[in-house]
């Protein structure tokens, strides 16, 4: 056994003496939630029950997503495998072609004795084997027909017809509906209702939020909650304006998620952030809810709870709104975990989401199993200043040119590659450049920095494909 397995698996079995001999685990997962939290200091976000969670926890600061879009970063975090090993690269493949046999995060505390549950959207692709006592899917039509309704009373953006029928340029507003008509509301509902069913525990309950996956739609009263004038725009819409044709074409994708048809203008860009906010509100209203059954069914001092958002998103940087890029903002995500014997504080230590599945086992005292790929965080809940790796890794297929790209990141610079270099690099000092204006790669000051991460990322997946 190696030592930071060793220490992991220490540190774990003192925390979880605080709790029951077997500790519950609730794991929140946000869709398309980068780190738009007021405790993560975004400007204009209001997430007061995250910012909570977070004070009773350890906030991650600095964790990032193995592959910028939904069904590979959950096939990479609930197997703890990264996508070079589950083989998902898209929103169609399974994980089960490349890993038939693969336990899952639900899996392996299903198989230690616990009652499991999924409520919401948890695996993006159902498979028959990953099946739990509860099983809640997400009523995902209900948020489209509330914007189509909105829509009504926008007579500045009218519906367009589409190959799938109609579309709207702006994918965002604001609803006069009762929050119960809400997809989000209905999946806190099922959740606090499946709590009733589990409270005799030990339970491990995943529960997987909607919104700020688009459209970005919540109740009027979410929208008036964010306070306008507190939202900053990225610098491509400041006067000076930012030059992106330097770029390698893979970087910048052209089909964005928010504005279908056209491009926006300031104040539309500064709306959809406005909305994005407004939704990611509304979720943390929701989470608040769900946390606040946990303390009233007494579960409070028995339960770890661990939420992160399934990949970040563009919210207009380089003109991007959407998620599957290599930027910083697509990858960056949210990460708080919280629960018994937890130490509260902040963690700069670079994590990434494929830690997740290892620790919550080892903060349960579970074996960890042989196939994981990532790195318990347990020893960091305990002493938040151990030191931390050195990279974190994330993998793209760009959705236009079809190149395979990959990213290394320090705690000071970011390295991009599409198809091994030869499609384009990027390299940016995030210390001195955080908005990742100023490519430097191939300047020759920076040619030893660019080879090294050159090379960090190369025996990264030589190591992890096997």
């Amino acid at each position: 056994m190696n030592k930071t397995l060793l220490a992991s698996l220490l540190v774990a079995g003192a925390i979880a003496l605080h709790a029951a001999d077997k500790p519950n685990v609730l794991f929140l997962i946000v869709d398309d939630m980068t780190t738009t939290m007021s405790c993560q200091r975004w400007p204009g976000a209001r997430t007061p029950h995250l910012d909570k969670l977070a004070a009773r926890g350890v906030r991650f600061e600095r964790a990032y997503c193995q592959f910028s879009i939904c069904n590979p970063a959950r096939a990479s975090f609930l197997t703890g495998c990264y996508p070079e090993k589950t083989k998902v690269m898209n929103l169609e493949a399974s994980f089960r072609d490349a890993l038939p046999d693969v336990v899952t995060l639900p899996q392996h505390f299903k198989n230690h004795g616990y009652r499991t549950a999924s409520v919401g959207k948890v695996f993006h692709v159902g498979d028959p084997k990953t099946q739990h006592d509860i099983l809640h899917r997400a009523p995902l039509a209900l948020d489209q027909t509330i914007l189509d309704d909105a829509k009504k009373n926008d007579p500045a953006d009218p519906p367009r017809k589409t190959g799938k029928g109609h579309d709207y340029n702006r994918n965002y507003a604001a609803a006069n509906r009762p929050d119960t008509d809400f997809t989000d509301h209905q999946i806190a509902e099922r959740a606090i209702a499946s709590l009733a069913q589990l409270k005799d525990g030990p339970f491990f309950m995943a529960v997987g939020f909607i919104r700020p996956h688009t459209p970005f739609v919540a109740p009027q009263w979410a929208f008036d909650a964010i306070d306008r004038s507190q939202i900053e725009l990225p610098p491509l819409y400041a006067e000076a304006g930012e030059d992106t044709s330097g770029l390698p074409e893979s970087a910048l994708r052209p089909n964005n998620n928010v504005f279908r048809f056209e491009p926006p203008t300031r104040e539309q860009a500064r709306d959809a952030i406005h909305a994005y906010l407004a939704a990611v509100h509304f979720v943390d209203h929701q989470i608040g809810r769900l946390i606040a059954e946990l303390g009233r069914l007494g579960l409070t001092d028995t339960t770890f709870i661990a939420l992160t958002g399934d990949n970040g998103y563009q919210l207009g940087e380089h003109g991007l709104w959407a998620k599957q890029t290599l930027f910083e903002e697509a990858n960056h995500v949210p990460l708080i975990i919280a629960g018994p014997g937890i130490k509260p504080g902040v963690s700069e230590a670079l994590v990434e989401q494929v830690d997740i599945y290892p620790t919550l086992a080892a903060l349960a005292t579970l074996p960890l199993p042989a196939h994981l790929q990532g790195t318990s965080l347990v020893p960091w809940l305990d002493d938040h200043g151990t030191g931390s790796r050195i990279v974190v890794f994330s993998t793209m297929i760009a959705t236009h040119t079809k190149a395979l790209g990959h990213s290394a990141r320090t705690g000071r610079y970011r390295y991009i590659e599409w198809n091994g270099g030869e499609d384009g690099i990027q390299l940016y000092d995030l210390s001195i450049d955080p908005h990742q204006l100023t490519n430097l790669a191939g300047q020759e000051t920076h040619l030893p920095m660019q080879r090294r991460l050159k090379r960090l990322l190369d025996e990264h997946l030589e190591r992890v494909s096997r």
